[in-house]
């Protein structure tokens, strides 16, 4: 508990036990410096009339209330009579009716800046963790809690597979320590989250003071302009050689971009929403202190629980315990990320990468999203609402609205005995976002190398002039929303021929 200097205008007093009307009640200045407690025993001398709100006026107080007091003083707030009422007319109640109110005008404040402007994911964090501290419940921030409450979780989530919490919070904590070193101007409150924990907590921000002038002798003030100059001309000689270097490497990357890679892209690059690249990660089961393993067939814990091949390796190796995992992916889809960053780098703000075990629905709302990988590694597709008219099934291509000289189903075929060569299919499907807002892309297979060769469509200036090509209209544009179709064919997990089969306009 912390207090700063206050200064109280009085203009009433009251004697012990009696009532008074809203905007009248006062008690004299008291030493700004004393303990709550002390605070405490003053005003629980006094009542106030039911369902009023004293306010004071001319203060200039700020106070950091602990939960005890917070919860002591939302229970006078929510209309208990005993003693304790005096809280809403005595020092400590009015101190920390003072720090909450300007502890939410300085989330407020927050919430509106540019640094949280393209952020709803972080916005709705930092509220939610602004009204739980403020509202005495910070001892309730648990990991799982938070999990359930303001990413919508389910009761089986378990923070020690799903690390959404830990990331976002560590993502707030950066973009609250951004916030003050470029947009605060005189914020008079500091809100920051501490390493370790997920309450926030709200400091005084006092102005900067006047710099202190200083009188240097001459020799001195020589020495310290000449480490200055040979500071700068070296910086500069740096600067000059990496700047040279940088044109050269957006000068290869802007050799890239053609006309059909701007058509492509454009929805993207026009966007004002962050972009996510999501990586599909595939469910493994880790056997603590031996090692990993995945049936391909089983992509969630309850198909995990019906598997034979898992549930014979567990009794070969003595019914071991079994724990999921999923810091893995596919080199196909590593490959498609690292292609996809390669092209937008230069292009995009607020590029990001993140893997599908962690994203969430709120972030596909919020943000334009890539998944790079088919439903069983990004199981968000599976849901009807991100379900289009092309769908990728266990064995192909399932084609839910075919059109004349279409087929309704495309399967892949692997060589037998060799699961790194065959010949299969990927889809494209560029598509709206939740609600009609934002930009959504797809870009998977089944095979790993399928997934990279469709990438190359999007990336390869020869690859992208085909596929407008295909795609434009008779308007000589290409459609906003659509799904296409290709075949390809891989050895030793290396696509070697791609070819475009069909397109559908959403």
């Amino acid at each position: 508990m912390v207090f700063v200097p206050i200064a109280m205008l009085v203009t009433t007093t009251v004697a012990p036990g009696t009532t008074a009307p809203l905007g009248s009640l006062t008690f004299p200045t008291m030493d700004p410096l004393v303990s709550c407690d002390q605070h405490m025993a003053v005003v629980s001398r006094h009542k106030v009339a039911s369902n009023e709100i004293v306010r004071f006026v001319n203060i200039d107080l700020f106070c950091l209330p602990n939960s005890k007091f917070i919860k002591w003083y939302n229970k006078v707030q929510n209309g208990d009579r005993d003693l304790g009422i005096a809280l809403r007319c005595g020092m400590v109640g009015n101190r920390v009716s003072i720090q909450v109110n300007g502890a939410r005008e300085q989330v407020e404040r927050l919430v509106r800046s540019k640094t949280f402007e393209t952020s709803e994911v972080h916005r709705r964090l930092l509220q939610y963790l602004a009204e739980k501290t403020l509202s005495g419940e910070a001892d309730r921030l648990k990991e799982y809690v938070i999990g359930l409450e303001a990413f919508s979780k389910p009761a089986t989530y378990d923070p020690k597979h799903d690390s959404i919490v830990r990331l976002h919070v560590g993502r707030l904590r950066q973009k609250l320590a951004a916030y003050y070193q470029t947009e605060a101007n005189g914020d008079p409150v500091l809100v920051s989250v501490p390493k370790g924990a997920f309450k926030l907590t709200f400091e005084p921000n006092p102005p900067a003071g006047p710099l202190r002038r200083t009188l240097l002798d001459p020799r001195r003030k020589f020495l310290i302009v000449a480490s200055l100059l040979a500071v700068v001309s070296v910086w500069a000689a740096v600067a000059s050689a990496w700047l040279i270097h940088l044109h050269a490497q957006e000068t290869v990357i802007a050799e890239r971009w053609n006309g059909e890679l701007e058509n492509l892209w454009n929805p993207f690059l026009q966007s004002k929403r962050p972009m996510l690249v999501c990586l599909g990660t595939p469910l493994f089961i880790r056997f603590p202190n031996f090692g990993f393993f995945r049936d391909p067939k089983a992509n969630d814990w309850e198909e995990i629980e019906k598997s034979g091949r898992i549930a014979g390796v567990r009794k070969a190796l003595g019914d071991k315990d079994i724990v999921p995992n999923y810091h893995f992916t596919g080199s196909g889809e590593a490959g498609a990320a690292f292609l996809i960053a390669q092209l937008l780098s230069a292009r995009k703000r607020g590029l990001f990468l993140t893997q599908s075990n962690i994203l969430s629905w709120q972030q596909i709302r919020d943000d334009d999203v890539v998944f790079v990988g088919p439903p069983k590694f990004n199981r968000q597709l599976q849901s009807a609402a991100l379900m289009r008219d092309i769908v990728i099934e266990p064995d192909g291509v399932r084609n839910l609205k075919p059109q004349a000289g279409e087929p309704a189903f495309l399967p892949d075929r692997m060589v037998a005995g060799k699961q790194s060569e065959g010949e299969t299919h990927a889809v494209i499907s560029r598509t709206p976002g939740l609600s009609g807002k934002g930009e959504l892309l797809v870009i998977a297979g089944n095979a790993s190398p399928d997934t990279f060769a469709a990438a190359e469509w999007l990336t390869d200036p020869a690859r992208a002039r085909e596929l407008v090509r295909r795609l434009r209209g008779p308007n000589g544009e290409i459609p906003r929303h659509f799904q296409v179709v290709l075949k390809v064919s891989f050895k030793q997990g290396i696509p070697v021929q791609s070819s475009y089969l069909f397109h559908h306009v959403l």
